[in-house]
């Protein structure tokens, strides 16, 4: 079953995923100059396990998380392909891993493959863990949103998108959520 919310979402630019942490200094063209993107990935994540209302998992917690080590710009949509995609460089998938130990070991993949299992048809992710894809940054040095697929079985599965903003004193923070949510 596949619930649809649509909403309009309007156009902006990809931040490189290298320059996307505070302070929300810009480069000359205009991208966040800073640390790598683990800050927002990190406030991404935190905020998607942490509400399940967001994860359609609301008495569960995921003691392992696998995160594609890759970002997608369709991660949002639940008819994306998922194809190419922008590495994440190993030491953000560092301080991301650490950022969330010890609630959660996050582990990052190449290959989503490696971490379902098939049974009866149904694909799950093995070890009662969740699959998270991750699209990369999109908007400003104060403002950007990141698409979310979270994945535990082929009737457990969500898309949506996160609005995150810097805010001075507190660095990146998600507001909310914006497009389209889906739920499978």
């Amino acid at each position: 079953m596949l619930g649809l919310l649509l909403v309009a979402a309007g156009c902006a630019r990809q931040v490189p995923p290298d320059l996307v942490a505070g302070p929300p200094a810009t480069t000359q063209a205009g991208t966040p100059a800073g640390t790598p993107a683990g800050d927002i990935a990190v406030q991404v994540l935190r905020r998607y396990l942490g509400t399940p209302s967001e994860n359609s998992f609301p008495e569960r917690a995921f003691p392992t998380v696998y995160v594609m080590d890759h970002t997608f710009g369709d991660a949002a949509d639940p008819s994306g392909k998922q194809a190419g995609g922008v590495p994440i460089p190993a030491g953000t998938q560092q301080r991301i891993a650490d950022a969330l130990a010890p609630a959660t070991k996050v582990v990052f993949v190449a290959d989503r493959e490696t971490v379902l299992e098939h049974k009866e048809s149904c694909a799950r992710v093995k070890d009662d863990a969740i699959l998270i894809t991750l699209g990369p940054p999109v908007g400003d040095a104060r403002r950007v949103t990141v698409g979310v697929n979270g994945f535990v079985a082929c009737l457990g599965a969500t898309w949506l998108t996160y609005v995150v903003q810097y805010q001075s004193g507190d660095g990146w923070q998600v507001t909310g959520t914006t497009g389209s949510m889906s739920i499978a």
